[in-house]
């Protein structure tokens, strides 16, 4: 297995970087569970039970205990973390880039650090690479997209992924100035309609099987989501709130997304939720409040030039059928 393992934006992140840092241990929240006694019942459910059915294990059991939080869309990256054995690969995203470790030993319960910690299981590893010079392969920056989540990776991010274990040059070519200028410029004269089509188009050529506009169906209640696409190869959905902007953004629409329930979508119970933020305005330059907000509620974003960046790598079409 290859897993895309979030650390540093987990209420215990301090603890969790202790542990790998000086223990070489790999960890997750769930606390609670191992303290009732738990932890070890779901470690075994987790490597016999389909994912489907261990989020409805899960989701049940954490209403016995009274856990309004243990949600079948919470379970998903407990579930991943459990199933980890020795040989596989975790990719663990940092503040600056990212680290590749080797598992060691299957994963434990660790009751006594919970009892002080919201760390609840633990799983041995080994440092393969740390912070990869330059930019890494197509396909593993599209994953690290969903860098607020655990995800198992296949395809190419995998062999992007030993591609930079073995010491190869993986770069992606940063694209030129005058180009992103140019995307910029289109984006910010779009109509919206058209703006949230773009994003929809891009998260097309990042592989999601299905795109919806929530925001534009008339037959549904008001959503600060946009647009909505479904990634069913890696398990997940993202959530897009999508504004143009060309100076610094208003908080309301951040603080919507955060407060957004994403569980009032339908059929997507099984998969892990990413809410995005893009925007082509930006926060406010000299205010590092506004982005630690977003990242303690695990909302990721693209403000300024991100999204045409992006958009420049990929190639995506940004031309509209003239009237």
């Amino acid at each position: 297995m290859y897993l895309l393992h979030r650390i540093y934006n987990q209420t215990s992140a301090a603890m969790q970087i202790r542990l790998l840092e000086e223990e070489n241990k790999l960890s997750i929240g769930y606390a609670a569970f191992v303290l009732a006694g738990e932890g070890d019942t779901l470690i075994g459910h987790a490597r016999t039970m389909a994912k489907a059915d261990f989020a409805v294990y899960f989701a049940a059991l954490g209403h016995k205990m009274g856990l309004p939080w243990a949600t079948r869309t919470r379970s998903h990256w407990l579930y991943y973390f459990l199933q980890l054995e020795s040989n596989d690969t975790v990719v663990v995203p940092t503040h600056t880039g990212f680290a590749i470790y080797r598992v060691t030993a299957a994963p434990e319960v660790v009751p006594t650090v919970a009892r002080e910690h919201d760390v609840g299981f633990t799983v041995p590893v080994k440092l393969l690479v740390n912070d990869p010079k330059g930019a890494v392969g197509a396909a593993l920056t599209d994953a690290m997209r969903f860098r607020g989540t655990d995800l198992m990776l296949s395809g190419q991010a995998t062999q992007d992924i030993d591609g930079l274990v073995a010491g190869q040059d993986t770069t992606v070519p940063e694209p030129a100035a005058a180009a992103v200028a140019a995307v910029q410029e289109t984006l910010q004269g779009l109509h919206p309609a058209q703006f949230t089509e773009i994003v929809g188009r891009y998260l097309r050529a990042m592989g999601a099987d299905e795109v919806r506009y929530p925001a534009a169906d008339p037959n549904k209640d008001e959503t600060p989501v946009d647009i909505l696409g479904v990634f069913r190869n890696v398990g997940a959905v993202i959530l897009v709130h999508a504004q143009q902007y060309s100076g610094t953004v208003p908080e309301a629409g951040i603080q919507e997304l955060v407060g957004f329930q994403y569980t009032t979508f339908e059929g997507y119970d099984a998969m892990a939720a990413i809410k995005w933020f893009v925007t082509t305005g930006h926060f406010p330059e000299d205010e590092d409040e506004a982005v630690g907000y977003v990242q303690e509620n695990r909302v990721q974003v693209l403000q300024d030039k991100d999204l045409a960046k992006r958009l420049v790598i990929s190639g995506v079409d940004l031309s509209f059928a003239k009237a």
